[in-house]
């Protein structure tokens, strides 16, 4: 930069004239096609009203999980401070104060209803309590469940608001704004941000342990909690095909019961899912489990994986309020 300015005398007539030129880019707002709402099993395309404007810099993308609570508590705030009229209308202004790129605050009420879609104003109106994500989960029955409760954060995939990405993971937060309606906020993510490298190198250390040592001895280890696969709140649990408990450290009278019919609190058939991903060359899943530290029930996305066709092994984070970065 220093030899342009030196060489042409003519640049500082230049800079304005390039900064309007790309003021004016920034504000285009010109129309473009992507993808819409899954239906049940499959998912559909609608026309988008405006492309995500990129964040302005004093606008930040939320990419944490407490950023992603926060812009929603205050979207909630503002909407219980000015009225519901206004709240909807604003949430459903494409290029509003409560979209910052392709994170976006919408709103439904509690029979599923959209009553704020910012990128699809066709599917206002529609009823998504029965829609399926791609996975097939049922996302807006837990969001209403997790709004219900007072809020939570919620794992699906759903289509990102431009191009031609149908099925995307997404993590959002979720909680009332009164007793007639609820939103939600989330940013699209990966299952790199979602399963760390200290608890795959936990599950990994975990499985030569067993293959090493054999079933007994390492379902003792696993369950010691002053052992070597207990790490805080990442610990090691485990399960036979029969859907019986091995270890859970956290829960010892729990060791030897059959948790196959189990559901959690949203009603996910978890324990199912982890004896599948497992037989199926392992994975992550995600359901809702209490947290042994802080006593509440919070999202937790595990990593599985199969010892040697008879036991499964896994190990997951729990989803709160905190620093983790979660945007891909």
């Amino acid at each position: 930069m220093n030899q342009i300015l030196i060489m042409d005398y003519r640049l500082p007539l230049i800079i304005p004239f390039i900064l309007l030129v790309i003021f004016t880019g920034c504000m285009d707002t010109s129309s473009s096609q992507g993808p819409g709402v899954p239906t049940p099993g499959v998912t559909t395309e609608v026309s988008l009203a405006t492309t995500p404007p990129a964040a302005s810099p004093a606008q930040s993308y939320p990419s944490t999980a407490l950023e992603i609570k926060e812009y929603v508590d205050q979207a909630a705030a503002w909407a219980q401070e000015n009225g519901k009229e206004k709240a909807i209308a604003e949430f459903n202004n494409a290029t509003g104060p409560f979209v910052t790129g392709d994170v976006y605050v919408y709103a439904l009420d509690y029979q599923g209803t959209a009553l704020a879609l910012p990128f699809q104003p066709a599917m206002v109106g529609s009823n998504f309590l029965p829609l399926k994500d791609a996975s097939g989960k049922l996302y807006t029955e837990i969001e209403i469940q997790l709004a219900k409760a007072g809020g939570g954060y919620i794992l699906y995939r759903y289509p990102y608001p431009a191009g031609d990405q149908q099925s995307t993971l997404k993590i959002s937060y979720v909680r009332p704004v009164d007793d007639t309606y609820w939103i939600g906020a989330g940013v699209y993510t990966s299952e790199e941000r979602l399963v760390d490298m200290d608890l795959l190198e936990l599950v990994d250390d975990a499985k030569v342990y067993a293959q090493t040592h054999g079933r007994e001895r390492a379902v003792a280890e696993f369950n010691n909690l002053n052992g070597s696969f207990v790490k805080g709140d990442l610990y090691i649990f485990s399960y036979d095909y029969n859907g019986t408990v091995l270890s859970w450290p956290y829960t010892p009278d729990q060791i030897g019961a059959n948790r196959l019919n189990v559901t959690d609190p949203v009603g996910n058939h978890h324990v199912r899912d982890f004896l599948t991903i497992a037989k199926n060359g392992g994975g992550i899943t995600d359901y809702y489990s209490v947290n042994p530290f802080t006593n509440r029930t919070d999202l937790k996305i595990s990593y599985v994986t199969d010892i040697d066709g008879t036991w499964m092994i896994g190990a997951g984070n729990y989803i709160e309020p905190g620093p983790r970065v979660l945007r891909a």
